[in-house]
């Protein structure tokens, strides 16, 4: 299945992955989001350009359809951020062509 995701779109998933990862301890410690702020609002930045990439994505087969929708899913799980209906409606349209 890997074999049917371009590396671009693997490449931005696993980006954001990562940066979320870094950024969730922090955004919940107030302690150490006062000592390293100005690196938090770079990586904050990077994490919401990523995320709109991949919200922007358009999967060119069910495989990076099912990947975008499972790598977004597990955003929301993993950090409680929901998404506007405006960007609900983009994901829809862009995967609902596969299911």
């Amino acid at each position: 299945m890997a074999d049917d995701i371009r590396p671009q779109l693997a490449n931005l998933i696993s980006r954001h992955r990562a940066l979320v990862v870094v950024l969730g301890p922090i955004a919940r410690q107030a302690s150490l989001r006062d000592r390293i702020r100005t690196d938090i609002g770079e990586l904050s930045n990077e994490e919401q350009r990523l995320r709109a990439d991949i919200l922007a994505w358009s999967p060119r087969n069910e495989p990076e359809a099912r990947e975008k929708l499972i790598h977004l899913a597990s955003f929301v799980a993993a950090t409680g951020v929901s998404f506007e209906a405006e960007s609900l409606d983009a994901i829809v349209k862009s995967v609902e062509r596969f299911f």
